[in-house]
């Protein structure tokens, strides 16, 4: 009788402290996902979610454990044989979520393709060739399409605020490495139009001077003003340097 008595009191707490629970407006743990990058070819690739280097050694084969089932910003780098860069807006909402990375040579394009239902309501196109700069990783669906001039080079462009460019200086200043940085900020070149100055402020964030030289003379196809381009010596220290990345400049005149 009294085996029972305890019984039923236990019962009568535990369902207590559950409808206490409820009422407070506990929640279970949100699901956590798994993204799995692999590339059919065999070709090495690096990726970036949400700014943030996820493998330092190009892989064929990456996965990316304890996601969130918000937007994530992905990047896709590949290394070898060549180096192209594709975007992608990922949504996951299942346990694992298989990204498939495919380099065509034929076509010498990169593409990354997942079921529909794990992008975003609106599909950023993929960087397909680092040559041509098609879409800026920091704009996301939603924002208002900035003021379009004309590029002295290039045809149209789009203005990028400084407000952006601050975010793509905490993304680089983010990696722990400077090669990680320098990745990082050339696939941000190929794909923003970057003033002079704005470039500049990237370069800041690069700790060695090879670096930094490797990433100016990079950069000097992409930028949105070249005329103004001999301003981003200025963030160099060595004079040597500064040499080198104004006779890159002159040379592709």
């Amino acid at each position: 009788m009294k085996k029972t008595a305890m019984a039923l009191i236990v019962c009568l707490f535990s369902s207590m402290a559950l409808a206490q629970g409820v009422q407070s407006g506990h929640h279970p743990s949100p699901t956590r996902y798994t993204v799995n990058f692999e590339s059919r070819g065999g070709e090495a690739f690096t990726v970036y979610v949400d700014g943030t280097l996820v493998n330092r050694m190009p892989q064929t084969r990456v996965m990316v454990d304890d996601l969130g089932n918000q937007t994530h910003e992905v990047v896709v780098v590949l290394v070898r044989p060549v180096q192209k860069a594709a975007i992608l807006l990922l949504c996951p909402n299942e346990p694992s979520v298989m990204v498939n990375v495919t380099y065509d040579p034929q076509t010498d394009a990169l593409s990354l393709y997942t079921p529909s239902h794990n992008r975003a309501e609106r599909e950023i196109p993929t960087l397909a060739d680092m040559e041509k700069p098609a879409l800026k990783l920091h704009k996301l669906p939603g924002k208002p399409q900035a003021k379009v001039q004309s590029h002295p080079r290039k045809g149209p462009v789009q203005e990028v605020s400084d407000e952006e460019v601050d975010g793509m200086v905490t993304r680089m200043r983010a990696q722990s490495f400077d090669s990680d940085r320098l990745a990082l900020g050339k696939v941000i070149v190929a794909s923003a139009d970057l003033t002079a100055l704005q470039i500049a402020r990237l370069a800041e964030t690069l700790d060695y001077s090879a670096s930094q030289v490797d990433f100016l003379k990079y950069a000097y196809q992409y930028c949105a003003d070249p005329v103004n381009y001999y301003k981003t010596t200025n963030v160099l220290t060595f004079s040597s340097d500064k040499k080198r990345v104004l006779d890159h400049i002159a040379s592709q005149k």
